[in-house]
């Protein structure tokens, strides 16, 4: 009895021993062609196992092994064909093609999919693996696939997006739109793709456009200056100089905008006369009166002196803007004659010597003109605009103070 079951002992581990020395490597770099879900007719253990065999095989070197193996399987079934095209991607050859038509014959295949994924990356070719590995990973959540998938997305998404800044950059706003609609396309939440977006909108003046994209920009320095460019850009000042407001107190060009920011707002609140002044070419006395009135406010409380009545002014809108100045003996009219030439242009020279003497009736040092070369000095324009004029007036002028109110 003891003999009897001493052989039996030995019988089922000569058994297990022949199971183990017989049973496949595992498979470790290509999809397993039975990973469930399976497509095709059903096969027996004995397939399946064949399957897998040949598989393990071809990436230990033995292809021919593994060929051999696959013909216990049905000619067409598609585990033998992803098999195939797994020994042939093995031994170097390009599967793609292929693997995405066979992944898109059998679509609840999912190891067929994740053969189109590793095909893909070793092409170089993301934009097709990216799909592919998000199918995998919805069929075979386990397989690991939806790693792959993240990482595929930033991937395509970078490329995208830096192709994007560069045609940006080169000029080329539509075409920078478009890859970043492709990015968007690929992940609608990327903050990278929306913010290329808006920035291509902005250049190609679309601000509507923009604005719409508005509401998924994050809080962060890049996102806050972007939300006041469209408010900018759609004139809606106030609410580009509170966006302007809340970036960090280290963001480079955050005074610049500020300032801008309020002065466009007071702007908005100007006089027509005053618009007039801003874009006339050329500026005459008049405008020019109207602008430093207007930029440098607190010249008013300095202007004390007496000045006659001109009589060449009673007419115009300008007219107090005038008194203003002539007080402050910013610019002087003709005492005698009672006239100011307030339709007089005005010229280099000229501006020159009103900015000279609104910086000394306003107790700021006097300006220092370019004479060639020169670093951190004011440069007089050959012709006088009334926006160029403005920029002088305001840089001469300053407030003090809060640095942001600078310009």
């Amino acid at each position: 009895m003891r003999r009897t079951r001493s052989r039996l002992a030995l019988a089922a581990m000569v058994v297990l021993a022949a199971c183990r020395s017989t049973a496949p490597p595992p498979i470790r770099r290509m999809p397993d062609p039975t990973g469930p879900p399976l497509a095709g007719a059903a096969l027996t253990p004995a397939q399946l196992e064949a399957a897998r065999a040949a598989v393990a095989a071809a990436e230990s070197g033995q292809a021919a092994k593994g060929e051999e193996r696959l013909r216990l399987l049905p000619e067409g079934h598609p585990v033998r064909a992803l098999a195939e095209l797994e020994l042939r991607f093995l031994q170097g050859e390009a599967v793609l093609g292929q693997a995405e038509a066979l992944a898109a014959a059998n679509p609840g295949y999912g190891s067929a999919w994740g053969l189109v994924v590793v095909a893909a990356r070793r092409q170089g070719d993301a934009r097709a693996a990216l799909p592919a590995a998000r199918t995998a990973a919805r069929l075979q959540p386990d397989a690991g696939w939806g790693p792959v998938a993240v990482e595929l997305e930033g991937t395509v998404v970078g490329e995208l997006v830096s192709r994007g800044r560069a045609l940006l950059q080169s000029g080329d706003a539509a075409g920078a739109l478009a890859r970043a609609r492709e990015a968007l396309e690929v992940a609608p939440g990327v903050v990278t793709g929306r913010t290329l977006a808006v920035r291509a909108l902005l250049a190609l003046h679309d601000s509507r456009g923009a604005a719409g994209l508005v509401p998924g920009l994050p809080d962060t320095a890049e996102g806050l200056e972007l939300k006041g460019n469209v408010a900018q850009a759609l004139g809606q000042w106030d609410l580009a100089l509170e966006f302007y407001n809340r970036l960090p107190a280290d963001t480079p060009n955050r005074c610049e905008l500020i300032a801008e920011a309020r002065r466009r707002l007071r702007l908005s609140d100007a006089p027509p006369y005053l618009t007039r002044a801003l874009s006339a070419r050329p500026l005459r006395r008049a405008g020019l009166a109207a602008i430093i009135a207007w930029e440098a406010p607190g010249l008013a409380g300095k202007a004390a002196g007496a000045v006659p009545v001109f009589e060449d002014v009673v007419q115009l809108q300008e007219r107090r803007d005038i008194v203003v100045v002539a007080r402050a003996g910013v610019i002087p009219g003709d005492a005698i004659a009672r006239r100011f030439a307030p339709n007089r242009v005005v010229s280099p020279g000229e501006l020159a010597a009103v900015l000279d003497r609104l910086a000394t009736a306003l107790g700021r040092p006097a300006p220092r003109w370019c004479g060639g070369g020169e670093q951190g000095c004011l440069q007089l324009p050959e012709a006088v605009d009334g926006r160029t004029a403005a920029d002088l007036v305001r840089r001469v002028a300053g407030e003090g103070g809060d640095p942001c109110a600078q310009r």
